[in-house]
């Protein structure tokens, strides 16, 4: 006999690698001439950024790139600012070559010490934490039904998403921007810091189209009196296209901009002063998909004719819960030194995030640096870090089971302000956005097979009585019998699948 099985093709999310791996980063480095020699280490500091992450056959390969900043102060008591690009690759090997994999890499700096073998030559060590996680998107058949061989299916509606590979797209913004009215002109830029935020993300067919802006804060040193630090703020609208292959108004998507460098020099007007910027910003593009998907499958068979064998195998499924796009505040007031009399320049790092599931919800906590170069009553010049925490609670509805939640987490702004003696008042947003899923395993059957060589022994047009319990299957009462659930309903006007009380039933063979 030959059985026209119903057939879906089912998407199944395989994780290929999930780990951490350290990349060290060493350096032996000479002031660039024209900087003045070192007097005193303020801070030296790291920022990772990705540049790409791609899969080859068995191997994860990531290329990033390092910029190691230093602030320094010289014989005259100046702040200088030198910074060195480090460029590094690293491969991961994965357990198997995956199909249309979807990359997920995040980076932190593990530490980052720094010493001055000599006034004008540094020695820089250090290391940064890669987190990558692969996974594979997989296609399996399952079957949910049959014509022919008296076979009958336990069917069952099972949601999941299939995930597209991540989009990405390097861009650079180039902009030449002026000072603000009244603003010294530049002497040397000391430190410059930029964000990026997606405003809007629309989604046509295999593109995806961002729109957002960076914001970008610049402390320099006055080209007047060198003494004196001034800082600017400013907004860069951004807009830009991601290829992203499969993606359609279905997807369910979100996007962000990845700040990778920034480089900002100043720019001399027809007078010779430098009142104005040259910026030069380069950020990954990035944006994430995935489709939900409904599929009919059967978890159980039986033939009402003959003897039968399903194949039934457990398949993994990811079902969405939920798109965060989160931001919640962050405000404390942090003890500064004695003698502190100005707050030059405040910053807040966010650290890696812990996720951890509890009875109301999600947790997300983590670290969060805060930074700040301080002036004393006499004028000197400091660097002083506090490590605070952040944490953030997503409320999940009931029924989300075995919860799986990589989160991005970000500070966007902040501001500062001196609060009272030896004290400053931190104000800033933080950012968390990632897909929330939830993971379960069902039993579908792939196959089944009839052997017509062993009919089953059954009567036809006969009714039996059966004392059925409350809660009972109707299912494994037909089962039992060799009929269908579809004549037992019927022969007994129910409409549900599970007896709600005990009770008696005709059961026809037909």
């Amino acid at each position: 006999m030959e059985l026209n099985l119903s057939t879906q093709t089912v998407s199944v999310n395989e994780t290929i690698y999930d780990g951490t791996v350290e990349q060290p980063l060493e350096c032996d480095v000479l002031l660039p001439d024209g900087n003045p020699d070192i007097q005193r280490i303020l801070r030296c500091e790291l920022t990772p950024a990705l540049l790409s992450a791609t899969v080859n056959g068995e191997k994860l390969e990531i290329d990033g790139l390092a910029t190691a900043h230093l602030y320094y102060l010289d014989e005259e008591g100046l702040v200088n600012h030198v910074e060195y690009k480090i460029p590094y690759t690293k491969t991961i090997e994965l357990k198997t070559a995956p199909a249309s994999p979807h990359v997920s890499v995040t980076q932190n700096v593990d530490y980052f010490n720094c010493r001055a073998v000599s006034p004008r030559r540094l020695d820089m060590r250090g290391a940064v934490s890669i987190r990558a996680r692969v996974t594979a998107q997989e296609e399996e058949q399952s079957v949910s039904g049959a014509e022919g061989g008296g076979l009958q299916f336990l069917r069952e509606t099972a949601q999941t998403v299939q995930t597209l590979p991540q989009g990405c797209r390097q861009i650079t913004l180039r902009e030449d921007l002026e000072l603000g009215y009244g603003k010294p002109p530049v002497g040397q830029v000391l430190r410059s810091w930029a964000v990026g935020e997606v405003s809007d993300c629309k989604v046509i067919s295999g593109k995806v189209v961002t729109k957002g802006e960076i914001a970008l804060r610049v402390l320099y040193r006055s080209e007047e009196d060198p003494t004196r630090l001034e800082m600017m703020e400013y907004t860069l609208p951004v807009s830009q296209v991601i290829d992203l292959e499969g993606v359609d108004e279905d997807c369910s998507c979100q996007a962000w901009y990845q700040i990778n460098t920034v480089e900002v020099t100043p720019r001399a007007n027809s007078d010779g002063e430098n009142r104005a910027l040259t910026v030069e910003i380069t950020a990954n593009a990035c944006a994430d998909a995935c489709r939900k998907q409904e599929v009919e499958t059967a978890s159980d068979c039986y033939s009402t004719l003959y003897e039968c064998k399903p194949s039934i195998r457990p398949m993994n499924f990811l079902r969405l819960v939920e798109l965060v796009n989160d931001s919640f505040p962050y405000q404390e007031l942090l003890p500064l030194p004695e003698g502190t009399q100005e707050v030059v320049d405040l910053w807040c790092v966010a650290g890696p995030p812990t996720v951890r599931v509890e009875q109301e919800g999600v947790q997300v906590s983590g670290k969060l640096l805060v930074g700040m170069f301080l002036r004393d009553q006499e004028g000197q010049l400091s660097y002083q870090e506090q490590i605070r925490e952040y944490s953030r609670t997503i409320p999940v509805r009931e029924g989300s089971e075995n919860l799986v939640f990589y989160p991005r987490v970000w500070v966007g702004e902040c501001s500062f302000n001196l609060s009272g003696q030896n004290q400053v008042e931190v104000r800033g947003t933080l950012r968390m956005q990632g897909g929330l899923f939830s993971q379960y395993r069902k039993k579908v059957i792939s196959d089944v097979s009839v052997d017509e060589s062993r009919p089953k022994a059954r009567r036809e047009n006969l009714l039996y009585l059966y004392y059925a319990s409350q809660q009972e299957p109707v299912w494994e009462i037909a089962k039992r019998y060799n009929t269908s659930v579809e004549a037992i309903q019927e022969g007994n006007q129910l409409e549900d699948s599970v007896l709600n009380e005990k009770k008696m039933l005709l059961i026809p063979m037909n």
